[in-house]
């Protein structure tokens, strides 16, 4: 990770285990981060080490397998990671960085077995008791939230093509209501590495984060939101190519 200067250094992960993140050097290649975040389907351990190896903030939302909620395979036993905060449906802001995050968990829902998978209208409601702390942030800190994380993507914007990776059309409006500068999600698994992992859509960079991305994040200040709902695919420039997967 090179030192971008105004920018927050992130460690940002999902969906899978990395060799090269669950790692004993990885203190000595990414001491300078400052934060991180899990965008789901991770297993407790996994962010546990995080914390661990890096001494800083996790905060995570859970994604739509059981697996992550138990410890050492043990399904049905809930379990969450000690010294992570679970981010699925609130709106906090960071004390060490100042960035304004905000959690949804889950994926569209497509089985019964399989915990945290909502439809339209659940996320909905997610979101609905969401509001009266992303209208506090806008005017105490003169925007609603600087980050939103999840683990499925919005409708459109880096999607699957079937149900259970489709993204939902209510975190598309989500993007369009409040203007974060950056949406950071898993979900939908990247093995074709020339496809951007990066699209532009009305002004946010909407991530996908499969299995680890290293960010250098940046929160100018707010301009006048577009109107176009254009959404535009690229390598995001914010990345630095010593630590992004490739």
């Amino acid at each position: 990770m090179t030192d971008t200067p105004g920018a927050i250094p992130v460690l940002a992960v999902s969906d899978e285990i990395d060799a090269r993140i669950y790692s004993a050097t990885l203190r000595e290649r990414m001491g300078e981060v400052r934060l991180v975040i899990s965008c789901g389907d991770l297993p407790a351990r996994y962010l546990e080490f995080l914390a661990d190896a890096l001494d800083q903030p996790v905060y995570y939302v859970l994604g739509n397998h059981a697996e992550e909620l138990t410890r050492r395979g043990n399904r049905g036993d809930a379990y969450h990671p000690l010294g992570c905060v679970d981010l699925g449906g609130k709106v906090v802001r960071d004390a060490s960085t100042g960035l304004i995050l905000a959690g949804l968990p889950g994926s569209p829902k497509y089985c019964e077995a399989e915990p945290e998978q909502y439809s339209e209208w659940g996320m909905t409601a997610l979101i609905i008791r969401m509001l009266p702390r992303l209208g506090w942030n806008k005017v105490r800190h003169g925007r609603a939230l600087d980050v939103l994380i999840s683990h499925a993507p919005p409708r459109d914007v880096n999607d699957g093509r079937d149900h259970a990776h489709r993204g939902f059309k209510i975190t598309r409006r989500f993007l369009r209501w409040f203007g974060p500068r950056y949406h950071l999600h898993g979900h939908v698994h990247r093995y074709d590495r020339s496809q951007p992992n990066t699209t532009t859509f009305l002004g946010t960079e909407v991530i996908n984060v499969h299995p680890y991305q290293a960010l250098a994040l940046h929160i100018p200040a707010l301009g006048p939101s577009s109107t176009s709902e254009t959404a535009i695919n690229h390598s995001p420039a914010t990345l630095p190519v010593t630590e992004r997967r490739a």
